[in-house]
């Protein structure tokens, strides 16, 4: 009887844990909830925490504690979470949603998009996922498959403004505007109250010299949200395309009282005041620029003329000294040095300074110019706008994997060479333009890889007609740990998995045979992650003064170049290790081009071309960039010399701009 009675309270005992167990789960997952709503995001982790310790399958801890996370900008924490979330629920329609939203911020787009498709499977009446997919596709650019998600998320739900928003976005990449602004136009009318659409709707207002229109969306933005900078420096540059330069003033002041590190709203100010002859106080926000971005070439070549006005040429020097120290082929800072040493009486060096810009200006320009002439505008020239002219048409730097001054002709470099795979052809030989080295051909002997081989080859998995070699049921029958790796990692990057492929890379740089290799395809990934981050910017950052062709109005400033340091960093360590490789100096030369470093660009493609005397696209992208700085004769030897190579597009380019 005893035995039995012992037997019941300890079976009460279990039964009272376990609802006390649950009783803790429901407690802090309420809890963690009230810190999501008030986002105090790491407590919130710390009371999902518990409840996962108090019930730990349960998905809803995970799937909670995975928003936390993305809150937090901790994308891969999120992406584990979402994805233990569908390892107990495999039908949770919001874990797949949120996992593809981690996934497109840590650029894993293709991984984004089976996200999303499979939720879609699940729930393909949900707008939200339609709208979420095209957003992705908008982060590849690719603008027409996005606006058919959009136009899917619209058929189902025909009033969601955010579907409206993000078609009126890709239209306006498309240069599509009266279609872009009837969009946010729908956008307004289904949500007035949307800030993103009267927002989105004024900048686009301002690209078409709808001034007044973009006045009235940015008015009715600041109604709704009074603190948001952006939106305020954007009606400073209506107020200013308008005449207004008070109000623009007040509005730029505005953005720096809300936000005091942003440098290019005090160099608008700056350059407003100087047209205003209030030179102390312009003087003093070039500083403060100068002082946020210390190599900043337009705050020091402003800030130089401003001390010329005042007289003080010792400064001026300096900060055109600083100028020419940052950008050498900088031609207004040599023309403006000379003036200012011709004030000091340094004639020697006026004189200088006066060759060298001639040298730079014959260059570039073909035409016989007076010089004197020439000299003289720009040494009386205090016309803040035209120095801006000239900076934007600078900064607008590689736009869509073009150089800005080739991109109306349409004239562009050969990409990078990456290491892949390919197919024999009938003869067992590869495809022409395609290289092996030693150590690949001993790889290729192994004959894992069957009918596919290794070598280097143009980077190429952008072009519409790029097929992959590769698949999962091919990378699974490889027997050697490290190739299998590597061509995880190309396989990755194929499909614009850009961390999965990174970091398999990564993990064979310690390699002694695949560490070359993964290092030319890790800076070609971050080549390429540059210049997507910098699409994706290229609608949503503020506006800058700038100024088009005399005869028209007042533009908007366009965007920098995209930030190329990182390929460059990669670059230059491996080029240091293997000195004889040529596809390294290639592709160094590549980013050197692409950050208007001509004459190292020039180095590099000379080095590639040292090491493989055949390899075509050095001599084509050396041609092309000897055409740009005005050297005809070597630019026609190079080109020449790339077309008997093999590349068509040499003679077109000759014809053109060499012979005609």
């Amino acid at each position: 009887m005893k035995l039995t009675r012992h037997i019941i309270l300890f079976l009460l005992f279990i039964c009272s844990s376990e609802v006390f167990a649950q009783l803790n789960h429901k407690h802090f997952i309420t809890m963690g909830r009230i810190d999501l709503s008030e986002e105090d995001y790491s407590e919130a982790i710390h009371n999902f925490n518990m409840a996962i310790v108090a019930k730990p399958n349960d998905f809803e801890a995970y799937f909670l504690r995975g928003i936390a996370k993305y809150s937090l900008n901790d994308f891969s924490g999120a992406v584990n979470d979402f994805s233990r979330t569908l390892e107990l629920h495999p039908l949770y329609v919001r874990a797949y949603h949120y996992r593809g939203i981690s996934n497109d911020q840590l650029g894993n787009y293709a991984d984004a998009k089976k996200d999303y498709n499979d939720a879609i499977k699940l729930d393909p009446y949900d707008s939200e996922l339609h709208i979420a997919l095209g957003s992705t596709k908008l982060h590849l650019n690719e603008f027409e498959e996005a606006i058919a998600s959009f136009d899917t998320a619209l058929i189902i739900n025909p009033t969601n403004a955010n579907a409206y928003i993000n078609r009126g976005v890709a239209k306006r990449f498309l240069n599509r505007l009266d279609e872009a602004v009837d969009d946010l136009n729908k956008a307004v009318y289904y949500d007035f109250f949307n800030v993103e659409a009267l927002v989105r709707r004024g900048i686009i207002q301002m690209e078409r010299e709808k001034y007044e229109d973009a006045m009235l969306d940015f008015n009715n933005a600041l109604k709704m949200d009074s603190d948001n900078p952006i939106i305020y420096f954007n009606r400073g540059t209506v107020h200013l395309n308008m005449g207004d330069t008070i109000a623009a003033l007040k509005d730029y002041e505005r953005v720096n009282n809300l936000d005091e590190n942003n440098a290019l709203t005090y160099f608008n100010r700056a350059l407003i005041y100087g047209q205003m002859k209030e030179d102390d106080i312009a003087m003093a926000l070039f500083n403060k620029v100068i002082e946020i971005n210390p190599e900043n070439i337009y705050g020091y070549f402003n800030r130089g003329i401003l001390h010329y006005k005042m007289n003080d040429f010792d400064s001026a020097e300096d900060d055109f000294t600083r100028v020419i120290e940052l950008f050498p082929d900088f031609i207004d800072a040599w023309v403006n040095r000379s003036v200012v040493r011709y004030e000091k009486g340094d004639i020697e060096g006026a004189e200088h300074d006066r060759y060298k810009s001639k040298e730079i200006i014959n260059l570039i320009s073909e035409k016989e110019s007076n010089i004197d002439s020439l000299y003289n505008i720009y040494s009386t020239s205090i016309d803040y706008d035209k120095i801006i002219a000239f900076d934007s048409d600078f900064t607008n730097g590689d736009k869509g994997g073009k150089l800005a001054q080739f991109s109306e002709v349409n004239i562009r470099p050969f990409g990078n060479y990456i290491v892949s795979v390919e197919e024999f052809d009938t003869k067992d030989k590869i495809n022409k333009r395609h290289y092996i080295d030693a150590t690949m051909s001993h790889l290729n002997e192994n004959k894992e890889l069957g009918s596919l081989t290794l070598v280097y080859k143009i980077h190429d998995i952008f072009d519409d007609d790029y097929q992959s070699l590769l698949n999962d049921m091919i990378i699974e029958t490889i027997t050697d740990n490290d190739l299998r790796t590597f061509l995880k990692g190309l396989s990755n990057y194929e499909i614009h998995n850009y961390q999965h492929a990174e970091n398999d890379f990564k993990s064979l740089l310690d390699d002694n045979i695949y560490e070359i290799y993964s290092g030319i395809n890790i800076a070609a990934i971050q080549k390429d992650k540059a210049e997507l981050v910098l699409a994706n910017q290229n609608y949503n950052d503020p506006i800058s003064i700038g100024q088009k062709k005399s005869s028209e109005k007042r533009s908007v400033k366009k965007q920098e170049k995209p930030d190329y340091h990182q390929a460059l960093n990669t670059l230059t360590e491996l080029v240091e290790k293997n000195k004889s490789n040529a596809f390294i100096w290639y592709n160094l030369g590549n980013v050197h081009l692409q950050m208007q470093e001509f004459h190292k660009a020039i180095d590099d493609y000379s080095e590639a071309i040292r090491y493989e005397s055949n390899l075509a696209e050095a001599y084509y992208n050396r041609g092309l960039t000897l055409l740009f700085l005005g050297e005809k004769e070597m630019a026609m030897n190079d080109l020449s010399k790339a077309g008997e190579l093999g590349i068509k597009e040499s003679y077109a380019v000759i014809k053109r701009f060499i012979n005609d």
